[in-house]
């Protein structure tokens, strides 16, 4: 593609990093390295430049509910682009194969690449947008894509949740039945980071929780087994009183506004490159939802199906549509035929001048003719052997193995390649114009056409290598739970490639990412729990420990033989005690203390007096 509209960013080492990806010194393999860097060789999908591992394949048809069926059966036999009788008596046959539909494909190409077309002109400079440049943590990188407004929105309507709970249980236990807090939720969301992390993230939950050495200590130090599990139950996404009023019109009703939020973000802080994968994600699922699917060609099987366009250098994914099957009449009913949401889902770059790889499941001759002249977008797809604008010269069963015909319009171009005895794989094109035969496939003799598309295909399958790599997925009968599971991945993979165009330099892989992630969202509860007196004293002081807080200053012993009441434990318990604060002199209890050297003690006052005086 040209890229003569974008401009130069060399003053700036994230200018430097976009201008070396646009002009390949920084490979995809180069980003892929620091996503994929736990990963063994044979886990990653798509890095052969020379595609010898992931040849081009009539792909098997992945079985669909009837309802889908239904949605997508008028796309099955297409009926391509009529051709005029006058045209058709013009143009001399032997020059030409001709469709089942009358759609005419000539020998040679309609004409010289004599200059750039103009759907091949990339518009808007691809990389980090807006506010996104400063973040650089990983916090900072993960809130923009799920932000304070969308956990307040989570915070509210798990209190209303728990606040029912506890006025039918009448629970004794006030403090297990409390509602949550800010801090208190993102520490929840860093524990279930942590677990994926671990890859223990369907691990029986009193396995992290053991106090035997076989466990986690940071799980039991953030809070109680009991307490997690309460608010993990407990998290709800929309207001329970108006749901069934919006049932009535949308079936993704209990997760809609926080999906539609996490989109938009996605969409807000990033443009793409010059290439895009389309394809479908299975988010694994098998409790009760209408519009479960199974596809039995994915790792789930059964789960809730995602459309999504991907980024197909840094693994991004861009925009997102969630399959919900026959929608009740109303706003969200839409076609699921493969043509509309394929025009849905590339809305985020139309007239951009980008390429988009897709499988035949969306592939067909009006899709592209679409793309081309709606959105001024080219597209690489393989094609089913039933569409009817093949010609059937291309269908040969008795072709020379590793050969290829080419047909050509004046904006497509369709190519049959022969892998093997008696198979063919047919690709549709708007982006390649030639008869190009990639020189690096050897003896294979691929075309250009299915080199591209190897390279391309599987932006959205390596954004699934990555989630089950670290998944936080928890087993769950919710649904909207299990999307909101499969939303904090997606929100960690993108806020690690923003972090890796933000900070070039940085070589640190995603499993730092995720810990640095978890740990900050922990940190604000641990230095909330350390002065909780309800807690043992080995537990806070090993919170302290861990928050590199000292605490309080050291104890003395008063008088030889004087103890008085703890002043912070209950009169009824009536606990004596000899220690004494060094601060305020009041007698406390071990229980109550924190641990000081008094070297630290005196480093730290030594500081404190510094301090002031410089004010």
């Amino acid at each position: 593609m040209c890229h003569s509209s974008i401009q130069s960013h060399s003053s700036s080492l994230y200018g430097l990093f976009v201008n070396l990806i646009m002009n390949k010194q920084i490979t995809d393999e180069d980003i892929a390295g620091l996503l994929f860097q736990e990963l063994d060789e044979e886990d990653l999908v798509a890095f052969d430049s020379s595609g010898e591992e992931f040849d081009v394949a009539l792909e098997d048809e992945e079985a669909v509910s009837e309802e889908e069926e239904n949605d997508a059966g008028s796309t099955s036999s297409d009926s391509e682009m009529e051709v005029p009788l006058s045209i058709l008596a013009t143009v001399p046959t032997e020059e030409t194969y001709r469709g089942k539909d009358g759609t005419i494909w000539f020998k040679n190409p309609r004409r010289p690449n004599v200059r750039t077309r103009s759907e091949n002109i990339l518009t808007g400079t691809p990389g980090v947008n807006g506010q996104a440049k400063n973040a650089k943590t990983p916090l900072e990188c993960f809130e923009l894509f799920i932000n304070d407004s969308m956990l307040s929105y989570i915070l509210c309507h798990t209190n209303t949740r728990i606040k029912k709970t506890r006025e039918n249980s009448n629970a004794s236990n006030e403090y297990s039945y409390c509602d949550v807090s800010m801090i208190e939720l993102r520490a929840t969301i860093g524990l279930i980071f942590l677990a994926g992390l671990y890859k223990s993230a369907r691990q029986n939950l009193q396995d992290l929780w053991s106090n035997d050495g076989t466990g986690i200590a940071l799980f039991s130090m953030t809070m109680s087994l009991r307490r997690f599990s309460f608010i993990v139950n407990h998290l709800r996404f929309d207001d329970a009183n108006s749901r069934e009023e919006r049932l009535a019109q949308d079936r993704l009703a209990p997760f809609r506004k926080l999906f539609v939020d996490f989109v938009a973000n996605c969409q807000l802080h990033y443009t793409p490159f010059e290439n895009l994968t389309i394809d479908e994600e299975l988010v694994a699922f098998r409790g009760r939802c209408k519009f479960r699917q199974y596809l039995p060609s994915k790792p789930a099987k059964y789960g809730i199906k995602i459309f999504a366009l991907v980024d197909a250098s840094t693994y991004y994914s861009l925009n997102l549509e969630i399959y919900a099957g026959d929608q009740p009449q109303g706003d969200y009913k839409v076609s699921n035929k493969p043509h509309d949401v394929v025009d849905r889902l590339v809305t985020p770059i139309s007239r951009s001048g980008r390429n988009v790889t897709m499988d035949n499941w969306f592939t067909s001759h009006p899709t592209y003719e679409y793309l081309l002249n709606h959105h001024k977008l080219t597209a690489v797809g393989t094609m089913k052997s039933n569409k009817t604008c093949i010609p059937e010269k291309f269908k040969a069963g008795k072709r020379e193995e590793n050969s290829s015909m080419f047909g050509f319009q004046q904006d497509l171009t369709l190519v049959s390649y022969v892998p093997k005895p008696r198979k063919n794989v047919f690709l549709l094109s708007s982006l390649h114009h030639q008869m190009e035969i990639d020189e690096a496939t050897g003896a294979k003799q691929k075309s250009e056409i299915i080199s591209f598309y190897n390279r391309t295909k599987s932006g959205v399958d390596n954004v699934d290598k990555l989630i089950r790599s670290y998944d936080v997925s928890r087993n769950s009968r919710r649904w909207p739970l299990t999307l909101f599971f499969w939303m904090l991945n997606t929100a960690a993979i993108n806020g690690k490639v923003i972090q890796i165009l933000n900070i070039p330099e940085d070589k640190s892989n995603r499993r730092s990412f995720i810990k640095g992630l978890a740990l900050a969202l922990l940190e604000p509860h641990l230095q909330s729990r350390k002065s909780n007196i309800r807690l043992s004293t080995d537990l806070r002081k090993r919170i302290a420990e861990r928050t590199g807080d000292q605490g309080c200053p050291p104890l003395k012993k008063s008088t030889p033989g004087i103890k008085r009441r703890c002043h912070v434990c209950p009169a009824k318990k009536d606990r004596k005690t000899q220690y004494i604060c060094e601060t305020c002199s009041c007698h406390i209890c071990l229980d109550h203390s924190i641990f000081q050297c008094a070297k630290c003690y005196q480093t730290k006052a030594l500081q404190s007096v510094n301090a002031s005086d410089e004010d």
